[in-house]
């Protein structure tokens, strides 16, 4: 299947997720057990300083270590998240988050990702390990031979 026509079929299952649609996250890019999207922070995104609410900022990890399982045809929910938080931004700028999987097991994935600003400043870093619910027939063996980022 094409890079392309991959991305898009992620991006229309994650838009059915209403808490997404809510915080507008966009999917940019993803290959084999990784992904990057942003989000720009509204008005209603921030806390009473001005800035990004850092649940805002997880979720948006969160949502993409989802999407970074998708890639490699698992369901899965969160297990674990340890974040870090190191800098924030405020309304009108944009988050953009990357994901990587490290391990892929039959029951368990363990992530790590990042977001940055659009300065390239660094907002927040940690690593995710997520269940795996099932297997997503839809996302399974859909990357051309050699296309894996996993060792």
């Amino acid at each position: 299947m094409e890079k392309e026509t991959i991305i898009e079929n992620l991006r229309a299952l994650y838009h059915t997720n209403p808490f997404v649609r809510l915080l507008d996250i966009v999917i940019d890019d993803a290959g084999p057990g990784m992904a990057k999207s942003h989000m720009v922070v509204r008005p209603e995104l921030v806390n009473m300083a001005g800035y990004l609410h850092g649940g805002a900022l997880e979720t948006l990890v969160d949502n993409l270590c989802g999407v970074a399982g998708r890639t490699l045809g698992k369901d899965v929910v969160t297990q674990n998240i340890s974040l870090s938080y190191i800098k924030n931004i405020k309304e009108g700028d944009t988050a953009h988050a990357e994901v990587h999987v490290l391990h892929s097991g039959s029951h368990t994935l363990v992530m790590k990702f990042d977001a940055v600003s659009d300065s390239g400043a660094l907002l927040c870093e940690g690593t995710a390990t997520m269940f795996v619910m099932r297997t997503d027939e839809n996302f399974t063996n859909i990357w051309d031979e050699g296309s894996s980022s996993l060792g």
